[in-house]
């Protein structure tokens, strides 16, 4: 590891999205089946090797991949997010600072000896909580594409998020376009 490695919950939070945005749906199948699939997505996510992935990693992230996924199944519901949020910081957060192998001080918040869906868990519980707390509940929401329904973060500057991408986006302004043609005058 090296000095630049970025730590914090901005990063847990995209990270958490991310793995969320990994079940199965109208769009794609899982994304999550295989030990290679979860090391790509923790490297694509700045996480600094070694990144070893093993089936019982695999297993505990898929388990993560649920109690996250379930957070965001809550949108618009502040007490049962809150709820879940902490129900799953109190079975994995063990929060310390720590410093390693030249990497500056920074924070671990899963348990020692956690595997790497421990450590999802942990850290996107965290990440997601302190989101929530500093922006509100409605940071937290879901594509309204229709047939996606992808994890969406709403902070930062300009208007708030709504899709997940930009291919759901154009793809429901088209929808929407058309719709309105077809009802439109006949002429």
């Amino acid at each position: 590891m090296t000095a630049n490695v970025r730590f914090g919950w901005t990063r847990w939070a995209r990270l958490t999205v991310a793995l969320v945005n990994t079940t199965p749906n109208d769009r794609h199948g899982d994304l999550l089946t295989e030990p290679d699939q979860l090391r790509a997505l923790l490297l694509a996510h700045d996480e600094p090797e070694p990144v070893t992935i093993d089936t019982v990693d695999l297993a505990d992230a898929r388990d993560a991949r649920a109690a996250l996924t379930a957070v965001f199944a809550a949108v618009g519901n502040e007490r049962t997010i809150a709820g879940r949020l902490n129900d799953l910081l109190a079975r994995t957060a063990r929060p310390r600072l720590t410093g390693h192998d030249g990497v500056p001080l920074h924070l671990h918040v899963d348990a020692p000896g956690s595997t790497w869906g421990g450590w999802l868990a942990a850290v996107g519980a965290m990440g997601l909580a302190l989101l929530v707390a500093e922006h509100g509940a409605e940071v937290l929401a879901r594509c309204p594409a229709t047939g996606c329904g992808h994890a969406v973060l709403r902070y930062g500057p300009g208007p708030a998020r709504r899709f997940c991408d930009a291919t759901c986006a154009s793809r429901t302004r088209v929808a929407a376009h058309r719709a309105a043609r077809r009802s439109g005058p006949a002429g």
